[in-house]
């Protein structure tokens, strides 16, 4: 079954503190702050369903920076709200911004 999925790509920028962060933490607060939020995500299939995102190419560690972040809702998602929603529940080193094309 074929379901029909709305994105969003964001840079995800951090610093301070948050540079200590690895990848694959950084996955997981993405993950607990878009469960805090309740916007209709999309989980991934299987035993263990997770929140679907992915990155582009990743920071090094202790690398202060951003990154691009893909996002993917079963619904269509405003960006501005949407970063201002999510951005409430992130920890401060991390902020959102919008890809400007």
């Amino acid at each position: 079954m074929v379901k029909d999925k709305f994105l969003i790509k964001c840079k995800l920028y951090k610093s301070s503190d948050m540079i200590y962060f690895s990848q694959l933490d950084l996955a997981k607060i993405l993950e607990r702050a878009l469960r805090r939020t309740k916007l209709p995500v999309c989980y991934t299939e299987g035993f263990n369903p997770r929140v679907k995102l992915s990155f582009g190419k990743a920071l090094k560690l202790g690398v202060e920076g951003s990154e691009e972040v893909t996002f993917y809702f079963l619904k269509p998602v405003d960006i501005t709200d949407f970063i201002t929603t999510l951005g409430k529940q992130l920890p401060s080193g991390l902020q959102l911004l919008p890809i400007k094309d």
